[in-house]
């Protein structure tokens, strides 16, 4: 049993981890500034205006998810996005049988589908969205003493969640209670931290000396494009 939750956790972080740093500086991260904004308005749009159809968001984003990151990428949202979904239609189904509200069976399986969609559209926003082009709209704001602290950041991150991985791992491998495989785990993300900001003492600290040229690629601008298209389409077929 302790073998099983161990492992589950292992799997867990895992596909967290895939899910939100299995990118790299490619794909639509090298799209366009504006392409980027005019995709996220239109999710939003979608989310704000007509809350319950966002079970329509993980039909438009997945398939973007085949061009980049992959099909493993793929995989890993919707194990993430489909657990905490249908964490979340099973909690509010409970609460119902208290007596709080009415609620159908059936509708754990729409609160289930909206979970997903609006969890595939903020993986999908946090993959897109490069460090750099943080770093330099904070540069080009003046909050250049801020600048370095996404690239840090989204370098940390990803070390520091790797580093938890492995150290469950080797709890799951050595048949350890994973309990006790945590504290040290969290102590290594923790020792990451400090080692990087010794490491980058002076950058953290001194504002950013100039601003970092990012190379932009041109197919994954009008993907982006006619991904937000479809979806004025749809709110337009909706209303």
């Amino acid at each position: 049993m302790k073998l099983s939750i161990s492992r589950f956790v292992s799997w867990f972080v895992s596909i967290v981890y895939k899910s939100f740093f299995l990118t790299e500086d490619t794909g639509f991260r090298k799209a366009h500034l504006l392409a980027k904004i005019v995709f996220l308005w239109s999710v939003w749009l979608l989310i704000t205006r007509y809350p319950s159809k966002t079970y329509i968001l993980p039909w438009i984003i997945l398939p973007l998810g085949v061009i980049y990151p992959g099909i493993e990428w793929i995989i890993a949202v919707i194990s993430l996005t489909g657990i905490v979904g249908f964490a979340m239609g099973v909690s509010a189904y409970l609460l119902s049988l208290l007596g709080l509200y009415q609620m159908p069976l059936i509708n754990i399986l729409l609160i289930t589908g909206r979970t997903i969609g609006i969890g595939v559209s903020i993986i999908f926003t946090v993959i897109i969205i490069s460090p750099i082009e943080v770093f330099n709209t904070l540069y080009l704001l003046k909050a250049r003493k801020y600048a370095v602290l996404p690239l840090l950041l989204a370098r940390t991150i990803p070390l520091g969640v790797k580093n938890f991985l492995e150290s469950l791992m080797i709890s799951t491998l050595k048949k350890e209670n994973i309990a006790k495989r945590i504290p040290p785990a969290v102590a290594g993300m923790i020792e990451v931290g400090w080692f990087i900001d010794e490491y980058c003492y002076w950058k953290i600290r001194t504002p950013a000396a100039q601003y970092i040229p990012m190379e932009r690629s041109y197919y994954p601008t009008p993907v982006l494009l006619l991904a937000s298209l479809i979806l004025a389409l749809i709110q337009y077929c909706i209303i």
